[in-house]
């Protein structure tokens, strides 16, 4: 639940706490009063919950690009996984490198290595459905978590990435490595280790995208 809330309801709990201990005002300005009081412990419970808020949102997201964190997705992953053995549905990941990132870094700087990342995560934030998860694994590695998905659906989302990134990214193509939970691997960390290994192996022959057989 949103912070901002559950600041919000505190504050009317301990309104209704002080109301309760006084008894309801009988006189005017008294009322006038406690009524002042109680919208200000309101605002400043909406306050404190909004700023609460914002900490876990940058706990929570990479400060460049606004997609999870590494520790972030992973414990994501990890409930996603837990979930679907539970549920026995599947669930794709993708790791998603950008290829000759280094040597676009060091013709344009990192100013424009920066602004790459960000027009890079946004495209794969398009790319994927409302309940899929974007993150940042390190560096310029990004990785892509789609439960109630086969491989052959994130085949599909990994084609849509690299078609979007060739046309809005103009000469810039990525490498991807594709596993599915439980048929390539029987927790997270295995499913995490066989899609990144992909990854690098695509990366071999640039602008490639592998998916796990086994």
């Amino acid at each position: 639940m949103d912070s901002r809330w559950i600041g919000l309801g505190a504050s009317f709990l301990m309104i209704a706490v002080w109301l309760f201990a006084i008894g309801m005002p009988t006189e005017g300005e008294q009322a006038g009063w406690i009524m002042m009081a109680a919208v200000i412990q309101t605002a400043t419970g909406y306050r404190i919950g909004k700023y609460v808020e914002s900490l876990r949102q940058m706990a929570y997201h990479d400060s460049l690009t606004g997609v999870l964190v590494n520790r972030r997705f992973l414990a994501r992953l990890n409930h996603e996984v837990k979930v679907a053995r539970r549920s026995k549905y599947p669930v794709t990941l993708l790791f998603i490198d950008l290829d000759n990132f280094k040597k676009y870094n060091d013709r344009y700087g990192h100013v424009e290595g920066d602004k790459l990342l960000c027009q890079f995560a946004s495209v794969l934030q398009a790319c994927v459905r409302k309940h899929d998860a974007v993150g940042r694994w390190g560096g310029e590695e990004f990785v892509v978590l789609l439960p109630h998905a086969d491989t052959t659906a994130g085949l599909a989302i990994g084609e849509r990435i690299q078609q979007q990134v060739r046309q809005e990214l103009s000469g810039v193509t990525v490498s991807i490595g594709v596993a599915s939970f439980p048929l390539h691997a029987t927790d997270a960390l295995q499913l995490a280790e066989k899609a990144d290994t992909l990854m690098y192996e695509a990366k071999k022959k640039k602008d490639c995208m592998l998916a796990a057989t086994n």
